[in-house]
């Protein structure tokens, strides 16, 4: 870390994938009164080998102590006004936004302004279509991040990460459009209160033990840990062609792993129950993904979780035999308890293809003899017109630990019309008073489960628009 963070300094990390750590080529200044900013960019993995840049032209960071995004005081901590490429931070690599004067105290909101009109994807044919959902009418669209804990800023400073999820923020031919459609997942800590989890993913399906290159590692603070629990995903990380990998900045704490290569089916994923992380330091964790079935009979399916209404998407079926062994060409039989929600092609094979008709949640089943798996497709509804608000119900709540209460958020356009079939994302200001139990996505619902006693906000967002509740536990 650079040295500058003696200074009276609070740092925004964006990350991306790499191994090697950030460099500051900035130089040291005189002390000011206030304590400093200093903003890194870092980012998630991204899962698409055929995307050679993702840049993000970022305006501004700015950081609010209200507990309510959409309004409060902002006060900006830099504005770099340059294009970051996502894909070159990987793996605890971050770069540096900028640093600026920011009052001691604790920040409950961070955003990101970026330009959409300077930011791109590329792929190796050229620039690839993206639909940014940017409804701010201009060409800056602030995203949210989700800040879980206070940023604590003291007279000696702090660090920010703000860490960008491209696996979960760009979503390709959601619509059947061709095009990749932006819903921003971003999550902001303060470095000071997080450590590392990082080791090696190999496998011995084929007898020596060998690299496992592209795995995922999803870390999440309870179960189930799987791509459809978002609300209990904390970071993740991915593996490199020698199966390395390293999830940085992880807030010290007991985690649940989970570790996959979602795309072979005939290896099953490795769930380590309980990993401790402390801060400043290292929690090595490697793994040897065995072949699926613990050697028996199996049938898995893998493929996207998500399509839009219009949208098509693959899901592949692996299946083995009783020595645990791939069937070739095996019989399967698709089917879907929601037909008219999301529908499923006709055939036997290894294959189907899912069409999203409407908004809404379908299980689509794949059976071959008597093995059976099944997987939950969420169906995105069409953008139309943009969300203006979003006000969650109720408004206040007064709980008791070890309740389990229901809240739900009202989208409306401009015009005051009620909105179905957008993405809502759900965050608590304190997860020690209380967590989210699930969400439902497109389904604008929320369980608040409370865990100890104070008060903290309920936070719901669908683009770029937040509304919030005030939770009382005792």
């Amino acid at each position: 870390m650079s040295r500058r963070v003696a200074l009276p300094v609070i740092a925004a990390v964006l990350l991306a994938g790499g191994s090697a750590c950030y460099q500051d080529d900035s130089s040291n200044g005189p002390a000011s009164r206030k304590p400093l900013a200093k903003v890194l960019l870092t980012d998630a993995p991204f899962p698409y080998d055929s995307v050679t840049s993702v840049n993000l032209y970022v305006v501004r960071i700015e950081a609010s102590t209200q507990m309510d995004a959409t309004g409060g005081d902002w006060i900006v901590i830099a504005e770099p006004r340059r294009t970051f490429d996502l894909l070159q931070l990987q793996q605890g690599t971050t770069a540096i936004l900028g640093e600026g004067e920011i009052p001691a105290g604790q920040y409950h909101a961070i955003r990101m302004t970026i330009d959409t009109s300077l930011s791109s994807i590329q792929g190796f044919g050229g620039e690839v279509p993206v639909n940014w959902n940017n409804y701010s009418a201009s060409n800056e669209m602030p995203l949210y991040a989700s800040v879980d804990y206070p940023v604590n800023v003291s007279s000696e400073g702090a660090e920010i990460v703000i860490d960008f999820d491209l696996g979960r923020s760009f979503l390709w031919d959601l619509y059947g459009t061709q095009m990749f459609t932006l819903f921003p997942w971003l999550r902001a800590i303060s470095t000071a209160a997080t450590g590392t989890i990082a080791g090696t993913v190999t496998t011995d399906d084929n007898g020596p033990v060998e690299p496992v290159p592209n795995a995922s590692v999803t870390v999440c603070s309870r179960s189930p840990c799987d791509s459809q629990s978002a609300t209990n995903v904390v970071a993740s990380g991915r593996s490199d062609n020698a199966g390395r990998y390293k999830v940085a900045f992880v807030r010290a704490g007991t985690y649940l792993v989970r570790i996959e290569r979602a795309d072979h089916p005939w290896l099953d994923a490795v769930i380590s129950p309980a990993v401790q992380v402390t801060t400043g330091d290292t929690a090595t964790l490697s793994v040897v993904l065995p072949r699926a079935g613990s050697g028996g009979a199996y049938i898995k399916i893998s493929g996207p979780t998500s399509v839009g209404v219009g949208g098509t998407i693959l899901l592949r079926v692996a299946v083995g035999d009783a020595s645990g062994r791939p069937v070739l060409n095996p019989v399967v039989t698709w089917t879907s308890d929601a037909p008219a929600i999301a529908e499923v092609s006709s055939g036997t094979d290894s294959v189907t293809s899912v069409t999203g008709r409407q908004a809404g949640r379908a299980t689509i089943t794949a059976a071959s003899g008597a093995l059976s798996d099944a997987i939950t497709i969420e169906v995105v509804g069409s953008p139309g017109a943009p969300v203006a608000t979003v006000t969650v119900q109720a408004s206040t709540a007064s709980l008791s630990v070890g309740d389990s209460v229901y809240f739900t958020a009202e989208l409306r356009d401009v015009d005051g019309t009620l909105l179905s079939g957008r993405q809502v994302s759900w965050f608590s200001t304190d997860t020690s008073v209380f967590v989210i139990q699930f969400q439902g996505g497109t389904n604008p619902i929320a369980i608040v489960r409370p865990v100890g006693v104070g008060s903290a906000f309920l936070r719901a967002s669908s683009e770029g628009k937040t509304g919030q509740a005030s939770i009382t536990v005792h």
